[in-house]
């Protein structure tokens, strides 16, 4: 059997992030893996003699652990959020709004387009936007005025049919990665920051700030170690870090800090609460710590499709082999 730490010198080339997980895996637990289309690795499959099993990643989801009724559940953000709420389980406040007319006889009335608008027209500002079933923080926004919402809704309708508005929240934030009825590691997600030179206003220094190509753009405004707000033409004192509104997520240029194994216990009880309500075996649950003690957590949303990326990032394979281990379990039955 392959050793935990003597990954394959062929795993790092596969473009597929799950399948390099895969392989690793299957490799340690003695395990044929191929990739079914190359050196991409969408579509793989893992062989213990006899039994087989084949797996999508990409716009699929590669885990066994989880029936198709509870990711159902959790991939469309309105429903997961109500299926807590009914659960006694504290979750962030929303509004759901259709972004096309398309199908509105199919539904009843007070969600569409306009009731938008006139939602957009009254509502306190900011507020933070984001598509029912969008991932990796594509279109999740924060959102200024009711000018920058009718474009946001513009911009929406091409790819997504509905969105979930929220209030703007500026808490902490934490993962709590669930497997099989306990909290497998948690970490608290960081924002993306600039660094002031002294000369450049944080619009020109959020401009040249690297990020995935298809993130969500990066707001111009963010606020200093001490509180201290700046807009898009206020120029950072040099060496200033600005900590930018918006998600957290590592594809718009976040992080994370504190990996742990396991969770702090007011956040694996929320995270266990929640994903025991919809019925998932695997979860990565995202929490508002609200007044920073974690005494009032609240979840943002609860993701049975998570990335793991963090943890290659922090070289804790055994914690990669072991979601992947779990998920061969259910797959080869």
């Amino acid at each position: 059997m392959a050793s935990d730490s003597a990954p394959s010198p062929h795993t790092k080339n596969l473009l597929s992030a799950q399948a390099r997980y895969a392989r690793r895996a299957a490799e340690a637990c003695g395990y044929a893996f191929r990739s079914l289309d190359g050196v991409d690795g969408y579509l793989f499959e893992v062989r213990d003699g006899a039994r087989v099993a084949t797996f999508a990643a990409g716009a699929g989801t590669p885990y066994a652990l989880n029936d198709a009724r509870a990711a159902s559940i959790a991939r469309d953000k309105a429903f997961c959020a109500e299926v807590l709420r009914q659960a006694g389980v504290p979750v962030l406040d929303g509004r759901m709004f259709f972004v096309t007319k398309r199908w509105a006889e199919m539904r009843s009335p007070g969600r569409e387009p306009e009731d938008a608008m006139s939602f957009a027209a009254h509502v306190q500002y900011p507020i933070f936007c984001k598509p029912l079933s969008a991932s990796n923080g594509l279109f999740a926004e924060v959102i200024d005025n009711a000018a920058e919402f009718t474009g946001y809704m513009t911009r929406v309708e091409r790819e997504h049919f509905a969105i979930l508005a929220q209030p703007f929240v500026r808490a902490p934030e934490y993962r709590v990665f669930v497997l099989n009825g306990r909290p497998l590691f948690s970490y608290r997600k960081t924002l993306p920051s600039v660094v002031g030179d002294g000369k450049s206003t944080l619009q020109e220094l959020v401009a040249v700030k690297s990020c995935d190509p298809d993130a969500p753009p990066l707001k111009a405004r963010g606020r200093d170690r001490n509180g201290v707000k700046l807009d898009a033409e206020d120029v950072a004192i040099a060496g200033a870090e600005i900590v930018l509104d918006g998600p957290a997520n590592r594809s718009a240029g976040g992080g994370s800090a504190d990996l742990q194994d396991g969770a702090p216990r007011s956040l694996a009880d929320l995270a266990l609460r929640a994903t025991n309500a919809i019925g998932l075996s695997l979860a990565a649950v995202d929490i508002f710590d609200v007044n920073g003690s974690l005494r009032e957590p609240v979840v943002i949303e609860v993701n049975s499709n998570p990335m793991i990326a963090t943890l290659e990032d922090n070289e804790r394979w055994h914690l990669i082999i072991e979601i992947w281990r779990a998920n061969f379990e259910v797959a080869l039955r």
